[in-house]
């Protein structure tokens, strides 16, 4: 008897995932064929790869504006057509409106971030967010960010001297989070001094997560929130909830305490929003843990941004030495003009710069996937095909940037294709912080940070390769990652280098 149930069980199991499994063939959908238990993620379950290596091969195995896959036993669609995916976010953005990542605010309400919450709740909060990230709150921001900087160049100076080999990546991560924990936080760390401040060690424990259950946690967030549902996983390891609580709970007392210890910044903003009680404004209190969510959000994606932008500029630069001749020559003469100052209006200015970010964004974006979760049904246009509400879409930014249809000669590091006067790419196939209503909100303060620490490096030293062009990521990582980091020589610039 006891065959028989097992019989049932496995065949009743079988004819499930067979169902499961021909969710597109029933719809019509051309898809890639997937692999039971994995759908279409195997190499990202067995941690062969990033999840936007994983999403990007994909991309190049399908063809047509989209295709469907699955994600572990989700159903989803991959968008191919850059048109496609910028109108998906953009003009019918109110089929789209939500990102269908993990969230649960009662059950773990540190999954309840900007970043996830959906429809009216992330509506009524980006609104109260966004003066935080103002052309004038930059313009503020700006001397902690010199500050900083010099700081950097401390750091930096008897390591040039000597000619040292330095991974550019873990100094660059160093010069962001102190910036972060001070205009954001209200908190003074030293991480470009101490390589074990308590907030670079949290963003290396979470970088640096191992193990069957982190790779469960980290797809579960992104890709199918079924996962952490069923396990019972929370969001967030437990020791990075702690740090976040802690650091929320301490600014609360604080301010508390202390009236004269409150400051504009993020942190007072999250406090204001926690205690409002303005008739209507109900809904929009946060609790400490969604506080603390928050700040843990802005803390790791400014950080991976901001570190990322600045390093793998670097690395391309260190490969390209015409490119980096050409940059120093333009940081050297806006310092000239300028009296060696750097302002807001200054950076404006600099548009080789502009370009060499751009590039760096387009081949290493931060995330390298954008998720959107359909709303209500929406008919592809010049097509019959009709997604369907509650299906995930999903956006390769890697797909889409190493695709010589808008981007030729993808490999090549060549920030002159966004020289307006020769421009050689597609300008809809460039969102690199999404576009629309759900873009990056924090994208202009990543610049900002960005230019400053490349504008200081770059002004002072000279940066050599030590490894090969092309980079390798860690695997089962959300943002791109260089495997082994980004050592680069790193020298000082010579009077004779800066009349070049």
């Amino acid at each position: 008897m006891l065959i028989y149930t097992f019989a049932l069980i496995a065949v009743v199991v079988y004819l499930g995932l067979r169902y499961v499994y021909s969710y597109w063939d029933r719809h019509g959908v051309a898809n890639l064929r997937p692999e039971i238990p994995y759908g279409n993620l195997r190499a990202l379950a067995e941690k062969k790869e990033s999840f936007g290596v994983a999403l990007q091969k994909l991309y190049e195995r399908s063809s047509g504006p989209l295709v469907g896959l699955y994600l572990f036993f989700r159903p989803a669609i991959l968008i191919r057509d850059a048109q496609l995916a910028r109108r998906i976010m953009q003009n019918d953005f109110q089929y789209f409106h939500d990102r269908g990542v993990f969230c649960d605010e009662t059950g773990d309400p540190m999954s309840a971030n900007l970043f996830a919450l959906p429809g009216q709740r992330w509506k009524r909060l980006r609104s109260k967010m966004t003066p935080t990230f103002t052309t004038g709150q930059l313009r503020v921001m700006m001397p902690t960010f010199l500050d900083v900087g010099a700081k950097l160049l401390e750091v930096m100076e008897p390591l040039a001297a000597e000619g040292t080999v330095v991974d550019m990546r873990e100094i660059s991560a160093r010069y962001v989070l102190d910036v972060i924990a001070s205009v954001f936080f209200g908190c003074e760390s030293d991480c470009l001094h101490n390589p074990d401040d308590p907030f670079r060690q949290v963003l290396r424990d979470l970088n640096g997560q191992a193990g069957f259950l982190n790779n469960i946690r980290s797809a579960g967030v992104f890709l199918c929130p079924g996962l952490l549902k069923l396990t019972g996983l929370s969001s967030l390891p437990k020791s990075m909830r702690q740090f976040a609580m802690e650091m929320m709970t301490a600014q609360i007392e604080n301010r508390e305490k202390n009236p004269l210890a409150s400051r504009k910044d993020f942190v007072q903003l999250l406090i204001d929003l926690r205690r409002s009680k303005a008739e209507g404004d109900d809904e929009d209190r946060l609790t400490i843990a969604q506080c603390a969510a928050n700040v843990f959000l802005f803390l790791v994606a400014g950080a991976d941004t901001s570190t990322g932008t600045i390093s793998f500029t670097l690395h391309e630069l260190s490969h390209n030495p015409a490119s980096m001749v050409r940059l120093q020559r333009e940081i050297d003469d806006m310092l000239e003009r300028n009296g060696g100052v750097i302002s807001y209006d200054n950076m404006d200015e600099m548009k080789y710069l502009d370009q060499c970010l751009k590039e760096t964004l387009r081949k290493y974006p931060g995330l390298a996937i954008l998720n959107r979760e359909c709303t209500r049904d929406y008919q592809v246009p010049e097509s019959d095909v009709v997604i369907r509400t509650g299906t995930q879409i999903i956006i390769s930014l890697l797909g889409i940037a190493m695709d010589e249809k808008y981007f030729p000669e993808p490999e090549l590091y060549s920030p002159e294709r966004f020289d307006e006067a020769t421009r050689a790419y597609d300008p809809d196939a460039y969102f690199p912080f999404g576009v629309g209503p759900r873009n990056c909100i924090g994208l202009r303060q990543g610049i900002l940070l960005s230019k400053i620490g490349l504008i200081l490096m770059l002004s002072k030293f000279n940066f050599s390769a030590t490894i090969p062009a092309k980079v390798s990521f860690a695997t089962a990582n959300v943002p791109l990652v260089p495997c082994g980091g980004l050592p680069m020589k790193v020298e000082l610039r010579t009077l004779s280098d800066k009349k070049i």
